[in-house]
């Protein structure tokens, strides 16, 4: 079943982009169970076309041409988080590349007061 799925969510797509009309014809002919388990294939699908990136405010032109040039492929998808103070964490799949002068300041903290 989880390959027929598959296939669908191959078939949902034409030239590269996610086809609405063929993914509301296929929904409409699965039943319960067998639609929660194409839009979870079809959410991971278009995950892997995407690069989150999250900085403490908006990037300039040049990072994000910088971010653009490193993942070539793929959308990149900004996200604000005030709370970073500094850094950049950038999540593309499930591999998390982490920077944050927030968190290092603590770590040092934490290794001083051990001491």
């Amino acid at each position: 079943m989880k390959k027929q799925l598959e296939e669908l969510v191959q078939a949902s797509y034409r030239n590269g982009q996610l086809d609405e009309e063929t993914v509301k014809k296929i929904g409409d002919k699965l039943n319960r169970h067998m639609l929660k388990m194409y839009i979870g294939l079809l959410k991971n699908k278009e995950k892997k076309k995407m690069v989150f990136v999250t900085t403490p405010k908006p990037l300039s032109t040049k990072d994000r041409e910088k971010v653009k040039s490193l993942f070539p492929k793929k959308k990149i998808v900004e996200e604000i988080d005030p709370s970073m103070i500094g850094g950049i964490k950038i999540v593309e799949n499930d591999e998390a590349y982490e920077m944050d002068l927030n968190r290092t300041f603590h770590d040092i903290i934490r290794f001083v007061n051990n001491d």
